[in-house]
Parts: C-alpha cells; sequence; structure tokens
C-alpha cells in the first residue's frame, strides 16, 4: 500500500518531465537527420529515454488503478484514455502520409495501421524509410495489452519481482538474439527487447509507491551511478577498437536505462540549478508537450523541405545542417498544428473520460 507522502511526491504534473522529452525528441530527430554528426554520442539512444518516461507514467497511473473501485472498468477507462492520446494524431499523420504518396506509404499502411510496423521491420530485415520510427510506437502499444494487467491484478508481494524480472528480461533476449545469430535490430524491435527501459521506469514507479520517495531516491542514486560506470566503461573499450563479447553488450542498453531512469526521477522530484531551469522553461515545455507530434512527423518533415525547395528553387541543394534546421522548424509546424487540431480537443475528451 502506498503511502500518502509517496502519492503526494510522485502525483503532481512535473514541468520538467516535458522539457525531458524535448530532449527525446530533439536527439532522436538528430540521429535520424545528421547521423554522421553525433560525435560519439548515441542521440538515437532518445527513443529509449520515451521508453524510460512511458513505463514510469504509465505505471504510475495503473499502481493508482489498483486501488480504484472496480478494476475491470478502471482499466477500461485506461485504455479509452490511451487510445483518446495515441490514436487521433497516429492515424491522422498516416492518412496524410498515404494522400501525399509518401514512399513506402501505400504499400506499408496496413501494418501501420496495426501497429506491427516492428514486425515488418524485424521480417524484412530493413528499415522503412520515413516510416521507421514507427517501430517504437508499435512497441509501445504492445507493451499497453499486457501491462495493465500485469501492474493492476499482481498481488503485492510478487509485483516488484515481477518488475524486476521484467526489468532483466531486456538483457537475457539480446543474448538469446546475439546466439541466435539475429542482427542488433532484432534486439530492439520486440517487447521484450526493450523490457529493460520500460521496466526500469516502471520499477522506479513501483519503488516511489511501495517505499516512499525517500528510498527511491536512495535507490535510485546507487542504480545511476552503477549504470553511468558500466555505460561509459562498455563505450571506452568501443572507443578503443575492442568489440565487446555479445554477452557483455547484451546489458549495455539496461546500463543505460539506469541512467535514464535516475535523469527521470530526478526531474519528477525538480532539479535545481542550471538543469532545473532549462529543462522548465517554457519553450522546453512547450516541445514537451508537442513531442508527440514532433515525433510522429519528423521523420517525413525533410520531404516537405525537399519539396518546397524544388518548387521555389529547382535544381538547388541544402547543406545538411540547413536542411536539418529547416526539418526541424517544419516538424514544430505540423507538430503544433497537429495539437490545436487533433491533439487538444482529444485531450479535452480524455479528461472528461
Amino acid at each position: 500500500m502506498a503511502t500518502d507522502a509517496a502519492r503526494a511526491a510522485v502525483a503532481p504534473y512535473s514541468p520538467q518531465l516535458d522539457g525531458l522529452r524535448a530532449v527525446a525528441v530533439a536527439a532522436v530527430a538528430w540521429s535520424h537527420w545528421l547521423p554522421g554528426w553525433q560525435f560519439g554520442v548515441p542521440l538515437g539512444a532518445g527513443v529509449h529515454l520515451f521508453f524510460v518516461l512511458s513505463g514510469f507514467l504509465i505505471t504510475r497511473i495503473l499502481l493508482s488503478v489498483r486501488e480504484a473501485p472496480g478494476r475491470p472498468a478502471a482499466i477500461g477507462r485506461f485504455y479509452l484514455r490511451r487510445v483518446l492520446r495515441l490514436f487521433p494524431a497516429f492515424y491522422t499523420v498516416l492518412a496524410a502520409a498515404w494522400l501525399a504518396d509518401v514512399p513506402l506509404a501505400r504499400t506499408t499502411w496496413a501494418w501501420h495501421a496495426a501497429y506491427l510496423s516492428n514486425v515488418y521491420i524485424a521480417l524484412h530485415s530493413a528499415w522503412q524509410g520515413h516510416f521507421s520510427h514507427f517501430w517504437s510506437l508499435a512497441v509501445e502499444e504492445q507493451f499497453y495489452l499486457v501491462w495493465p494487467w500485469l501492474v493492476v491484478w499482481t498481488p503485492p508481494r510478487w509485483l516488484g519481482p515481477a518488475l524486476l524480472a521484467t526489468v532483466l528480461t531486456g538483457p537475457l533476449s539480446h543474448r538469446v538474439a546475439a546466439a541466435a545469430g539475429l542482427g542488433e535490430p532484432f534486439w530492439a524491435l520486440v517487447p521484450w527487447g526493450s523490457a529493460d527501459s520500460l521496466g526500469v521506469g516502471a520499477w522506479i514507479a513501483w519503488r516511489a509507491w511501495s517505499s516512499g520517495p525517500s528510498s527511491a531516491s536512495k535507490t535510485l542514486a546507487r542504480a545511476g551511478a552503477l549504470g553511468l560506470a558500466g555505460w561509459v566503461s562498455l563505450a571506452a573499450v568501443e572507443a578503443c577498437g575492442v568489440a565487446l563479447p555479445a554477452a557483455v553488450a547484451a546489458w549495455r542498453q539496461l546500463l543505460q536505462a539506469l541512467v535514464f531512469g535516475t535523469v527521470v526521477w530526478g526531474a519528477t522530484l525538480g532539479f535545481d540549478g542550471v538543469a532545473g531551469r532549462i529543462l522548465a522553461h517554457r519553450t522546453m515545455v512547450w516541445v514537451g508537450r508537442v513531442s508527440y507530434g514532433v515525433y510522429l512527423v519528423h521523420a517525413l518533415a525533410p520531404i516537405v523541405v525537399d519539396r518546397a525547395v524544388a518548387r521555389v528553387a529547382p535544381g538547388a541543394e541544402l547543406s545538411l545542417g540547413l536542411r536539418a534546421a529547416a526539418a526541424w522548424g517544419v516538424s514544430l509546424a505540423l507538430a503544433a498544428l497537429l495539437w490545436e487540431v487533433v491533439e487538444a480537443p482529444a485531450r479535452r475528451l480524455k479528461a472528461r473520460v
């Protein structure tokens, strides 16, 4: 049973979490637009920061459902709210891509519409152009199919061990995949391949709920230090040109998730100093608020830029940096439009559920 102090600590809205969303979506977009300009930093890992955030926030909601009367009805309301939050913008973007005849849109739309993008990519062993990033949205939806039932119905004494088992599923599935000769994309394209990131976020929510924020902070300080030390050590070994054994590389994503989890918890409680002011800045908060829309459209934005340039100045070619900057502006503009026309009305309806 959660204490009142734990509930009070983790329930309120924290603007710094929106700031983290802004950081995550900007990192992912950068990794896609400027893959050669990452300077040794795995910016694509922003996807797993999103996973840790999702695991934390969704589990926090579901822990409150455990104590609600009429659990099946409460789970039904949870699903309805998720549908209203995610589906309208997703299907709007998918329909717009089909109408604009974006490459691959009309041949793969059924897979994306069914939230099976990750399965399609795994089956074909190839990324799918402007829709490659939809794999993570598919993983999230598949996660939602199982997670409410596990969190809400697992007996209290077994919930903590179940969450730890979920966390360990990630590196174990990576090890099995490597032993079977499967390439790295297969490690994360299925829900259990990203279970460490989702599970770390969920475990943090449970720890704060069951033991209080002070205990969670102490535990996470140790886990975060371990994760950072391990993550940096593995990166240093690879930087020296040494290939990591599969048994070791399988743990890298979990180490990364421990670092992200510490950051998420810190933003939940509120960072002090410069970091806190940056994350809570109104511009960062706004970008974080529309980050779902930015994530949906960012891989399509370069098409808009290229077509606009071709119309205004036929034959002209933008530099990579200028093209990326233009794509960022287009992504924010499209996301703002999605927010006003689609997401905000759906959220108002969601608030009434």
